[in-house]
């Protein structure tokens, strides 16, 4: 997958050009506010700001004081953000997988004379690197379907618990990722993903469930030298490509093109930087 289009979180396609914009004649009681923002050396967030682009968007953003001076920052959507962030770690996930399998030693010996194994300490760091990419591969891929879960569900949105209980937002975006997509996405948007895509919704279960034994990973408690080693077989076997398809099609089946590949035709990604 090529890297990801950044998007914003609001915006507006206007119909007028922003060079125009210093003529327009703007009411007096919009000049003084403006006069009082520029002035001004604290934050104030009971105006919203926006922006117009090159392309006649206005786009809305928050501002930022740096060394004395206000700076527009444009508001991202925060999902794409980490979806972005994932697919960046994807390529060198399987880069380093091959080379820790095809050089990593073999417990027999091969009579044939074959290329000797390398240095164990190399296998040590290959296999740290590998897991570095996976595991923030997954967290990020999670934290993308966490964050688009929870700007869409409406924030006036109440759900009802088999007991009858009537539970408000706050306790909503508490609740565990599972309930949302499977309960209360479906009520706030009349569409159904687990109904219509089955296999692909199980598939995101699957990357829940990986993500929560990431986090919450703690050693066997069995009398044994090697407390980690059925988890660390199957960090090796994960299907790491199927994954972000399946996070990207999940958002996009509920908002359109959210998740947007680039066309530019370079390929962006993480790598261990070596001097």
């Amino acid at each position: 997958m090529k890297h990801i289009v950044p998007k914003v979180n609001k915006f507006y396609t206007t119909s007028f050009d922003a060079s125009d914009i210093s003529k327009i004649d703007l009411p007096e009681k919009s000049k003084k506010i403006i006069e009082e923002y520029n002035n001004s050396k604290s934050i104030n967030d009971d105006y919203d700001l926006a922006a117009l682009t090159s392309n006649n968007q206005l786009v809305f953003g928050f501002d930022y004081m740096h060394k004395g001076n206000k700076n527009f920052i444009p508001e991202l959507d925060p999902s794409v953000i980490y979806f972005s962030s994932a697919q960046m770690f994807s390529k060198m996930i399987y880069n380093y997988k091959r080379d820790l399998l095809n050089q990593s030693s073999l417990f027999k010996i091969n009579k044939k004379g074959g290329k000797e194994s390398q240095s164990l300490d190399v296998t040590i760091k290959q296999f740290e690197i590998f897991f570095q990419f996976a595991s923030s591969y997954i967290i990020m891929l999670s934290t993308s379907l966490e964050a688009f879960v929870n700007k869409m569900i409406p924030i006036d949105y109440t759900f009802t618990t088999k007991k009858g209980s009537v539970k408000n937002i706050e306790w909503i975006l508490r609740q565990n990722i599972e309930l949302k997509i499977s309960k209360i996405i479906p009520e706030c948007t009349q569409k159904d993903y687990r109904k219509d895509f089955n296999k692909k919704y199980e598939s995101i279960l699957k990357i829940k469930n990986f993500r929560n034994e990431l986090i919450h990973l703690s050693p066997k408690n069995e009398i044994t030298n090697t407390k980690y080693k059925e988890f660390y077989r199957k960090v090796i076997d994960f299907g790491y490509s199927d994954s972000i398809y399946a996070i990207r099609d999940y958002i996009n089946y509920h908002e359109e093109g959210l998740i947007e590949e680039c066309d530019c035709g370079n390929e962006i990604y993480f790598d261990i930087h070596k001097k």
